[in-house]
């Protein structure tokens, strides 16, 4: 027998999870990764996109001066934080640090991937970390099958595919938000401890700080998790009424300290806070709230009217997501409240059922959808903005399916669950590989797809990614030296472009028609001046070339006589 050998047998043996619900989420965890990594080199540069990539780079340099000259860094904080100062920096820090480690260096050398990849990988990590508390949340409230099917119904919605790709702050918050309301979950679940009894008491502690922690890095990458707390602080009242009546603010005490530990982690991982901190945090939430109002969606004059401002996120996931997932949504929602209506009118005869966990769900699932719909809200970004809805969407649609396959034939449950998954994702990921990667393009079957959603008026991309399928036939016929107006797209994103080769570096920014050689028009509605400019200048109303989604133009490419080889 040999002890050393015995022991590392044992090591190895303990690395597999052993659970069924850890194997799910790690299984989950790689899948996500190694999809995400296959598919991104398709998906364009958005705007956003494109300056997160330069703010992430130059945060990570900055960190990087602060390992070797700390006092000169400080000097250096406001020129690398002030880049997009307008968002938290924790997302762009990731991304940055990601492609410190996996990009090429200045030379071009010993990278593991391409500058573009190396950004995305960070966004990889929190696409993967989404799809483990999915698979965890969905095989606490459904098994196995839920623990399979929470994380296949989210990722099998076109748009939600597509954001699990770029560097944003959307796909991470998201995450965030979910991991905060599941450890405030845990936390709530665990009571009390007697006096004496230390176990439980270290337990709750424990999830309160993972709460605190969870919601310091949501709110550290974007604005729109502040609305965790008051969305959090109205289930506990709900849920600890009479408690509350009784203690009053003393009932929510033990909160506190979790609040306090997110601020600090806020703080903490965004250093453009570190001086002058009142003045620039009173223009932070200045800005967000009065973030101008641009109606990026048509749906014909009735929508254009009222009361279309109040409808506009749900008419947009309903003809966004495919219809069989969307349906499996709506009865996950109905499911859950009529669980909480049983929970409400008879707690002690139904206490398998928690009114508690129902209501979480519930207010979370549809919170950030009626958020967008007030008229004040801006309107714009496609789904992204009540994209933290959607996991809770997700988990209770795959508790419904489950409870439909055991409703319909509970001696052969499992068959008709796996019979009503495929029917439900089947066609959802013929969606998605037919749209990858003009997500930002996608329509369900009620929207009648892209041809429908453009008779409809709905908008046909946003953000300027979908420029990416032009690049190489603008490198194979653009004339050497040739001047582009890319319109959508930034310059920041042509940069990034040409820093891996998918840019012909030789060809120039033009800011406008009247500057370009070569014209690139993106589909907007409210964009078609550029287009009329475009036809002014060239004198020509005839693309040279485009990029389309079953017949329907997102991308059209002007040149002037000449100009186009």
């Amino acid at each position: 027998m040999n002890p050393t050998r015995d022991r590392l047998r044992r090591m190895v043996d303990g690395l597999p999870p052993r659970s069924v619900r850890r194997r799910l989420a790690l299984g989950w965890a790689v899948v996500t990764l190694v999809v995400a990594a296959a598919t991104a080199p398709a998906v364009g540069i958005s705007r956003d996109e494109s300056v997160y990539l330069y703010a992430g780079e130059r945060y990570a340099d900055w960190w990087k001066e602060v390992a070797v000259h700390p006092m000169q860094a400080w000097s250096h904080l406001d020129g690398a934080y002030g880049v997009n100062h307008e968002h938290p920096g924790l997302a762009k820090l990731v991304y940055g640090a990601t492609h410190a480690l996996l990009a090429p260096d200045a030379a071009g050398q010993h990278g593991l991937t391409s500058h573009l990849q190396a950004f995305r990988f960070g966004a990889f990590l929190f696409a993967a970390l989404l799809s483990v508390l999915l698979a965890l949340a969905g095989h606490e409230l459904a098994g196995t099958a839920g623990g399979l099917l929470a994380p296949a119904l989210f990722w099998l919605v076109p748009r939600h595919f597509f954001h699990g790709h770029p560097a944003l702050l959307d796909m991470p918050v998201t995450a965030l938000w979910f991991a905060t309301v599941l450890s405030y979950r845990r936390w709530l679940s665990v009571k009390p401890g007697e006096p004496g009894k230390t176990g439980r008491s270290a337990r709750r502690f424990g999830w309160g700080l993972v709460t605190g922690l969870a919601f310091g890095a949501a709110i550290s990458v974007k604005h729109n998790a502040w609305f965790l707390p008051p969305l959090l602080l109205v289930h506990f009242v709900a849920t600890h009424l009479r408690r509350v009546q009784r203690d009053r603010l003393a009932a929510l005490a033990p909160a506190l300290p979790a609040l306090v530990v997110g601020l600090g982690v806020f703080v903490v991982t965004w250093p453009w806070l570190w001086h002058d901190s009142l003045p620039r945090l009173r223009d932070y939430f200045q800005y967000h709230l009065r973030h101008e109002n641009y109606p990026w969606m048509y749906l014909g004059q009735m929508l254009r009217d009222p009361p279309f401002p109040v409808a506009y996120p749900f008419v947009v996931t309903a003809l966004t997501v495919p219809a069989a997932v969307l349906a499996a949504m709506v009865g996950g929602l109905l499911h859950a409240g009529s669980r909480l209506l049983v929970a409400i009118r008879r707690p002690e005869r139904d206490a398998g059922i928690s009114g508690s966990d129902e209501l979480l769900y519930l207010l979370n699932g549809l919170f950030s959808i009626a958020l967008i719909a007030l008229p004040q809200v801006p309107h714009f970004g496609g789904v992204k903005h009540w994209l933290p809805s959607m996991p809770f969407l997700a988990v209770l649609g795959a508790r419904a399916l489950v409870s439909a396959g055991r409703t319909l034939w509970p001696a052969r449950a499992a068959a008709v669950t796996a019979v009503l998954a495929i029917f439900t994702l089947a066609p959802a990921l013929a969606a998605v590989v037919h749209i990858h990667p003009f997500g930002t393009a996608a329509y369900n079957e009620l929207a009648g797809g892209a041809a429908g959603a453009a008779s409809l008026g709905m908008q046909r991309q946003f953000w300027g990614d979908d420029m990416v399928a032009a690049l190489d036939t603008i490198n194979a016929h653009a004339l050497p030296n040739a001047r582009v107006w890319y319109q959508e797209a930034t310059r920041l994103a042509t940069v990034a472009y040409q820093r891996d080769g998918r840019l012909r570096p030789d060809l120039r920014w033009a800011e406008t028609a009247e500057q370009a050689d070569v014209s690139v028009w993106h589909h907007h509605a409210e964009f078609m001046d550029k287009e009329f400019t475009t036809w002014t200048q060239f004198r020509t109303a005839q693309p040279v070339a485009g990029v389309y989604l079953d017949e329907v133009p997102l991308i059209e490419v002007y040149a002037r006589a000449g100009a186009w080889r």
